[in-house]
Order: C-alpha cells, then structure tokens, then sequence
C-alpha cells in the first residue's frame, strides 16, 4: 500500500504524514505536485494506493483526480472540496468518494481507513448493484423493487439482498409482512460495526429474498451519506445482486449509491407531471455520467393513454426499455398476503423480464481469505518514512 499526498505546499504533505502515522502502514509516501501527474498514471497496476489530494487549487486539483479515474487500485480522498452540493457532483464524477472540507487529523484518518477497507476488499466485492429511482413519489419504485427482487431471487439459486434506503418514505417491510425486530435504519446507526452474526440479525428472509427493510418514519433523523456506503461495502462480500430501493431525493447517498450501480431502473408514470420530473432526474443522471447505465421504466401503462411511447421518449429524453401494465387489484392481493407477484399474468410477465436483467450479469469471482490482508494494514506500526519512493 502506498501514501499519495498531492499539493503544492510542503506542509501539507507533512502534515498529513504525522496524521496518519503510527496508524496505517505504507511502504512508501509519494509527496508530488499537480504537475506530476506522469507519476500516477504509469503507477503499477498490481500495487494499491490511497491518494489524498490537497484542493488549494480545485482546477488543478481535479486533473490529478481524473488522471486515475476508473483504476481500481486507486481510492481518492479530497481535502478542501466539496463546499457545496455541486461541487460534491463534481468530485463523485471525477471519481472520488471521500470529501473532507478541512483537513481534520481524526477525519482524515477516519475516511483513510474507510479507503483502505474498500482497496483491500475489491477482489472479494461480488456483487452487482441494481438500484430502482423514482421519478417522483408515488411512481411505484419500491412495488417494482420489491417484486423484481422476489422474481430475482427465485432465477437465482444465491441469495438476492433488499436494501430499503427509503429512510423516510419506505414500505418495503409493509409489502412483504417482512417480520424481524430490525430495520434498516438498525443497519446504518451500526454500519461501521457490522460483522456476519449482527447481519444476520438485521436481515428478514422471505424465500431466497434476503430484506434489510423500511423502519418508523422519523423525518428529522440524519444519516452521515458513508454509513449507507458501508452497508453496500459489507453486503458485497456476502451477496451477488443487491437492490437498492432509493428515495429520487437526489441526495449524496443517493447518488453515492447510483455510480456504484451496474444498472439503473428509472421508475416513471405516464401522466404529464411525473413525465416531466422524470425529465429532470434523466438530466440529472447525464451530469453524473450514468445515462448509458439507465433503464427506463414506464410503470401503472393503461392501454388507452393519451401520450404514445414516441412523445414519452420526446418528453423524458430517455428511450422507455419496460412497459410495466397496470395491476392494483393484483398488487393488491399481493400486498394482502405478504407476497411477491408472480405467474403468467401480463403485469408478472413484464417484473419478470425486469429480474432477468438483473441475474444475467456475470458475478465477480469472490477471492479467498479475504481478511488476512484487511487486518495486517490496521497493525501499529511505522508508517511510510515520508520520503518519495
């Protein structure tokens, strides 16, 4: 493992050196400017790198970032940035994952930490994340979430997990009768302390449906946006598809959540308002870079609609991939006995079409022994010298 600090001032990389000492173990500290860019990107691919990067100068400091953008065997910490909802957008597309506005010793070693874990557990992550946005309340993303899943879990014969990050808003527990004395709001207060006998105690199973679900509505409640990160990071290592029921609030989490996504499920009805919300978050997914990741859904279809296919596509600047059929009264009994939709039914047909694109991924080979090299880095000892290696 090795240290990157990125600045043009000598302090910094001192200083964020002494941070880290005696806490994490590198075998080398590269100290480089802006201008050494050649560097990283001709940097070995069969070695692992934490670079922390000084944002004094956020023009320059952004090259540095893409110049190992989408390389896995980097994790990317800003220090200085991030001072406004935009200019996090720009960081998450560039790449990176950990913003600190100021360069706190504890923070920085905090997030530091964070990075080391998702480096040392790349080669086990396996699953694929498919995540379900609505276009607007009430467009029935959590339904298609919850019954997509179902159909996913029952094409598979390895066990597909829920995750209800609906923290306000979310009834996935509702739809399923998904029994348990935890919900996921239990999950994000102990993310940073998860471990395979307190998962268990997390997780309701319906069939082969494994359900972290919705929780009590409590609108004042705050969630720091890496507590939901570590859920995803922990359940990778166990699960090869997890669906993520999201809020279409377009909050750091939510959009943390969206790059890391191998498919995007955009859930819109065809009546003009949600069309045109449906417009803005299609815009929204463009500026993160996600466009070629979404699958747009076109829930609640009547066979009469005043707007064919052709003005929705014209209306939402996305082409329509699933027509979902109206179906309250089969939702309903559904609902009623705590189960999934399923059968030969049109509004079953088309779930199930939207499952299948949700097993037909290849998973990640899971690397063995897997902790070993996690826990070695967290030893105390001497850290890099300071000196560029």
């Amino acid at each position: 493992m090795i240290l990157v600090t990125v600045s043009p001032h000598s302090s910094f990389h001192r200083e964020t050196n002494e941070a880290l000492g005696g806490r994490l173990r590198f075998e080398a500290h590269w100290q480089i400017s802006y201008y050494d860019t050649t560097r990283l990107r001709t940097a070995a691919a069969d070695q692992q790198y934490i670079v922390i990067i000084d944002f004094v100068d956020p023009k320059r400091a952004m090259l540095v970032a893409r110049a190992v953008d989408g390389r896995a065997e980097f994790a990317v910490l800003a220090v200085g940035g991030g001072s406004t909802r935009e200019d996090v957008l720009q960081l998450m597309r560039a790449g990176i994952r950990e913003v600190l506005p100021e360069d706190s010793p504890e923070e920085l070693r905090q997030a530091a930490r964070r990075a080391l874990a998702k480096l040392t557990s790349t080669e086990e992550q396996a699953a694929q994340v498919f995540s379900f946005v609505p276009a607007k309340p009430g467009c029935g993303a959590t339904t298609l979430a919850t019954h997509a899943s179902s159909a996913a879990a029952r094409m598979t014969k390895d066990p597909t997990l829920l995750l209800d990050f609906d923290i306000r808003l979310g009834v996935t527990s509702f739809l399923l009768k998904a029994g348990g004395n935890h919900t996921v709001m239990d999950a994000l207060q102990q993310a940073d302390r998860l471990d395979p006998d307190l998962w268990a105690s997390m997780v309701s199973q319906c069939g082969n449906l494994h359900v972290v679900g919705s929780g009590p509505v409590n609108p004042a409640v705050h969630i720091a946006p890496e507590r939901f990160t570590q859920i995803i990071d922990f359940a990778s290592q166990i699960y090869t598809t997890l669906a993520v029921d999201l809020p279409g609030t377009m909050e750091e989490h939510e959009a943390e959540t969206l790059l890391r996504s191998k498919r995007i499920f955009l859930v819109c009805t065809p009546d003009i308002g949600a069309l045109h919300v449906a417009r803005r978050k299609s815009s929204w997914l463009r500026d993160l870079g996600l466009a070629g990741k979404v699958s747009m859904v076109l829930n609640c279809v009547e066979r009469r609609s005043s707007l064919g296919v052709a003005d929705i596509e014209r209306i939402v600047e996305m082409p329509v991939r699933y027509m979902v059929p109206a179906g309250p009264g089969e939702i309903a009994r559904a609902v009623q006995k705590g189960v999934a939709v399923e059968g030969s039914s049109p509004l079953a047909k088309e779930i199930a079409k939207i499952a299948a694109e949700m097993v037909s991924l290849e998973p990640v080979v899971k690397k063995a022994n897997p902790v070993r090299r996690f826990v070695e880095y967290f030893s105390i000892g001497v850290t890099g010298d300071g000196r560029s290696g």
